[in-house]
């Protein structure tokens, strides 16, 4: 099998170097960084950072190739997290001949690392290149559930073209497809088509527009708790928090929110792939965008570190089990709750099946939830993952 390293070249080793005095520890210390002539051992670690230099498939040429090395800038100069696990830094993947070939790299490196337990976390480049990460999931053999943040929904286009403005096309239109669960976060209903949004919703898959996410951030985090592969837009961001963007918009989620769903998504147990792109550095003002995106790397580590490991996996024996009776809907609900982390997830029997062989199939749900099944009303989620089953 062909080494990650062989597609890899080391981060520049101007970013090693320290002005900072006083002693303090930061990420370059702890990180095992690929240097030159010295490859970091990959055993034991729980996240690997890799860059890629490649902007092709970017809006309108933006130098998102030099995201990586930007992003790694603010990265090293960070204190590390509090229960602080290995994570590498495996250096950047270089642009291949053609798009494909630079896709296919990225999709081999994505499958090793996960085939050893090991997160890729992906840096620069066009949000195009998620599609090489679903295609690292190939060989699980399962249904993948992706959620994304983006101003738009990265559907539609020329079908013979693969961009950041339509990468989804294959995963979405894709034969018998693995693609079970997608959800965007922080569409902006003004700049989206509103038959795509129908189209999406006719898929039962479920745009959350940004006004409802600005309301109550904390309906991300059942969705993103149930993904597979994390990607973000940094384009979801103010163009005042993200300036380094061709698309900016004035409006958008502060710095802050965006850094609370990247660590929604590393305290998801679930969760075993994240990406983060469309970051042009020639157009970072004083290198904000540099460093809010050096923050959501970190807050996505940390919410790795503080993994407690109660995503339920086919036994709720350890769970607080509720149930709630909807005769005018003709179903039973069934929620459980993690002693542990006061979670909440609800059972959707699959269509005809009804769990005969007592097989769960569990959706991270909210307390929410619950009570509005309590008050008779069928929560929407458990619907359309009851219509998705069918």
């Amino acid at each position: 099998m062909q080494s990650v390293f062989d597609w890899l070249s080391p981060t520049e080793a101007g970013l090693m170097e320290t002005t900072e005095d006083g002693g303090v520890n930061r990420l370059r210390d702890e990180l095992s960084i690929h240097r030159e002539g010295d490859r970091p051992d990959l055993d034991g670690a729980v996240a690997a950072i890799v860059g890629v230099v490649d902007r092709r498939g970017s809006v309108d040429g933006a130098q998102t190739d030099r995201a990586a090395e930007a992003i790694r800038r603010e990265l090293y100069r960070l204190t590390p997290p509090d229960h602080w696990k290995r994570v590498v830094d495996l250096g950047n993947l270089a642009a291949g001949q053609t798009p494909e070939d630079t896709r296919a790299a990225l999709k081999s490196i994505c499958e090793d690392l996960m085939s050893m337990d090991i997160a890729p976390v992906v840096l620069g480049g066009a949000q195009s290149q998620s599609a090489a990460m679903y295609d690292a999931y190939a060989s699980q053999n399962r249904p993948v559930n992706i959620v994304t943040a983006d101003w738009g929904l990265d559907f539609g286009g020329d079908p013979a073209v693969t961009d950041s403005g339509n990468w989804l096309n294959n995963l979405i239109l894709e034969p018998g497809g693995r693609l079970f669960d997608y959800t965007n976060l922080g569409h902006q209903r003004y700049l989206i088509d509103g038959d795509l949004l129908q189209l999406m919703q006719r898929m039962h898959f479920d745009p959350v527009r940004l006004g409802d996410l600005m309301s109550d951030l904390r309906i991300a985090e059942p969705i993103i708790r149930h993904a597979d592969l994390v990607s973000f837009d940094l384009g979801v961001v103010r163009a005042s928090d993200h300036p380094a963007q061709t698309t900016a918009s004035p409006n958008g989620l502060y710095g802050e929110q965006f850094c609370q769903l990247a660590r929604y998504a590393g305290f998801s147990d679930r969760v075993t792939s994240f990406g983060l792109f469309e970051l042009d550095p020639s157009k970072d003002v004083e290198g904000r965008s540099g460093r809010l995106a050096a923050q959501a790397v970190w807050c996505f580590l940390e919410g790795m570190m503080e993994r407690i490991g109660d995503y339920p996996r086919g036994s709720a024996g350890e769970y607080v089990k509720y149930r709630v009776d909807l005769e005018h809907a003709g179903h039973e609900v069934i929620f459980y709750k993690s002693p542990r982390s006061d979670r909440w997830w609800m059972d959707v029997p699959a269509p005809q099946v009804a769990n005969k062989k007592g097989r769960l199939h569990l959706v991270p749900c909210t307390y929410d939830d619950y009570q509005k099944a309590a008050e008779g009303e069928l929560p929407d989620r458990w619907w359309r993952t009851y219509q998705k089953l069918g």
